[in-house]
């Protein structure tokens, strides 16, 4: 496996995202855990962006270039030039629309184009236009078995290799403080949801099922970090079911995992995830942890993760399960921190990444 050692040609990690979200964290991420383990990289993002502002506070090598559209000539100039100026050799782009840009800034310099798939996609891109625009790329990473089922379905992926990588926990590992125990004295459950606030995130069936434990005669209240379009629904419906005293937005946090010592589990209904970071993050801390069983969940539990599963959208059998992990004062799976340690790890992440590289 290449370390810093070994020199590599600069890589570069292209996201020409102008919002907010997991995959321009995550390519974020994946800039600083390459530039720390192969001592280069650099980031191309577009200008006056999250992203590039991110960036620059953290001091992210970065290049931020002027992109209007999905499709801009000048664009694809401006990254032929930084190729070359940066000796540029493998790409890994996070995105998919903007792949015509970069199929025109595309050079014989550029040994290896991988892109890093993220998320579920559902409309085909086989067409002649796709296959053209994509021809270029040499190795597909997609981030959990779940995604690279689906990006053989959807892209033109053709003889080119597909990869399973997952993403690593990196400098995190060390941050994320161990959940709480629940004690029998406690005369609180405290339950932790951490993601943005959109529909199909979960939320709403969590505040739902917070609902159905207090009628129950447990005392369970729900803590929510992150925001969203969807966190006006989310308050009216708490309102709605009369239990917004037990609801509590915490807003965004850089940091969240550093609170998890506050709780003693984590609801995550979501309706589906390419890997589920702060899912991750939450057992890494070993509390208890429960969710839905779609996407990339059974996938999970098959690498040997301990957490509960509820059948898809089924919001009365993840309450059961939430009341019988209270009831019982189940002890927490503390198996999870060292097993978590171990699958996304960031040296683990890089050897195989390593793999596909110039």
């Amino acid at each position: 496996m290449r370390n810093k050692s070994t020199p590599v040609s600069n890589i570069a990690i292209i996201c020409f995202s102008g919002n907010k979200g997991g995959m321009e964290y995550d390519a974020l991420m994946l800039a600083r855990s390459i530039v720390n383990h192969f001592g280069k990289g650099h980031l191309i993002c577009r200008k006056n962006t999250w992203i590039n502002n991110y960036a620059a506070n953290n001091k992210i090598p970065h290049t931020a270039i002027n992109f209007s559209g999905m499709t801009s000539i000048r664009a694809a100039l401006d990254l032929r030039k930084l190729y070359n100026n940066l000796e540029v050799s493998s790409v890994i782009f996070f995105g998919s629309s903007e792949m015509p840009t970069l199929y025109m800034a595309h050079s014989k310099q550029i040994k290896s184009f991988i892109v890093r798939h993220g998320t579920t996609k559902s409309r085909s891109k086989k067409d002649f236009i796709h296959k053209l625009t994509w021809s270029k790329v040499t190795s597909h990473w997609c981030i959990s078995r779940h995604i690279e089922t689906n990006v053989r379905q959807i892209f033109p992926v053709g003889k080119h290799p597909t990869f399973v990588n997952y993403v690593s926990l990196g400098d995190k590992a060390n941050q994320i403080m161990p959940s709480r125990e629940i004690k029998p004295d406690d005369t609180t459950f405290r339950i932790v949801h951490v993601g943005r606030l959109v529909e199909g995130k979960g939320q709403r069936d969590a505040i739902k099922i917070i609902k159905i434990l207090r009628l129950n005669g447990i005392p369970a209240q729900l803590s929510l970090y992150g925001q969203g379009d969807d966190e006006p629904f989310l308050r009216k419906l708490a309102s709605e079911l009369a239990i917004n005293e037990y609801i509590f937005f915490m807003g965004h946090s850089e940091l969240p995992y550093i609170h998890f010592n506050k709780f003693h589990a984590c609801l995550f209904p979501s309706y589906g995830e390419g890997l589920g970071n702060a899912f991750i993050e939450a057992l890494a801390s070993g509390m208890h942890c429960f969710c839905y069983e779609n996407t990339v969940f059974p996938e999970l539990r098959d690498l040997g993760l301990e957490f509960t599963m509820a059948p898809n959208k089924d919001i009365e059998t993840l309450a059961t399960l939430l009341a019988e992990t209270w009831h019982q004062k189940r002890i927490s799976p503390r198996k999870n921190v060292n097993l978590c340690r171990e699958i996304f790890s960031l040296s683990r992440e890089m050897g195989i990444l390593s793999r596909y590289l110039s």
